[in-house]
């Protein structure tokens, strides 16, 4: 299986064939738009958000899937998708602190507060994923908040999630030889605050898309993941 996560900053369908060279059996994409389920070519489209321009989506190739029943639309954003066969997929588009600002009282938005909400729906499954733009680093952690990355990770880690990043590399968190975010589009501004987090998988590498080859697209360079049955 190859996963692919990627903010596409917009326009998704103008960018679509750029993405699609690499090939993905899941994509996950923040930053898109609303379009109908059968948009893609071979893929079944699923969305959510407030804005008919700028939500997140998941595209599913090879088999179907459907927004499971515990979907929260007041966790922002985040998208519970269950598959035909089992495996579980939490789309992430984090906007941490900023959910309440932004949609309202009662929305939250940090990743902590989608596995407090999902934790059960997740530990109950053999193999699931969790991807997207968590919009967070232990290079911003301070205290001990429950958001911060590192009491975040440890959370995953207990549901039985790793990243596939980390794991594959042999990198530390915060240390990341290859980035995900260059801010502003600034290449002396880089951050790794993407990520696919597996469980009941083994990896077969892990991509990051370069600089170079990406930055005309979106500030976001996609990361994928080639993943096997563990």
């Amino acid at each position: 299986m190859r996963i692919v996560s990627w903010n596409c900053c917009l326009k998704l369908a103008a960018k679509y064939d750029h993405v699609a060279q690499l090939k993905p059996d899941i994509l996950i994409v923040q930053e898109c738009e609303q379009l109908p389920s059968d948009f893609f070519p071979e893929a079944h489209y699923h969305w959510v958000g407030h804005d008919k321009k700028k939500g997140l989506g998941a595209l599913t190739f090879d088999e179907k899937a459907e927004i499971d029943p515990s979907f929260n639309p007041n966790l922002d954003y985040f998208l519970p998708l269950t598959f035909e066969s089992g495996l579980k997929l939490l789309g992430v588009w984090s906007f941490t602190h900023r959910a309440e600002k932004r949609f309202g009282v009662g929305h939250k938005g940090h990743v902590s507060d989608a596995l407090n909400y999902y934790g059960d729906w997740l530990r109950d499954s053999d193999q699931a994923i969790i991807a997207g733009d968590f919009n967070n680093s232990v290079i911003w952690d301070k205290g001990s908040k429950e958001s911060n990355f590192y009491q975040t990770n440890q959370k995953l880690e207990s549901l039985g999630f790793f990243s596939s990043y980390h794991l594959s590399r042999a990198e530390v968190f915060g240390s990341e030889t290859a980035n995900t975010l260059f801010h502003t589009k600034n290449e002396l501004k880089p951050y790794h605050i993407d990520y696919l987090f597996l469980k009941g998988m083994k990896i077969g590498g892990v991509e990051v898309g370069t600089y170079k080859d990406w930055i005309r697209y979106s500030d976001h360079m996609p990361i994928t993941a080639n993943c096997f049955s563990a």
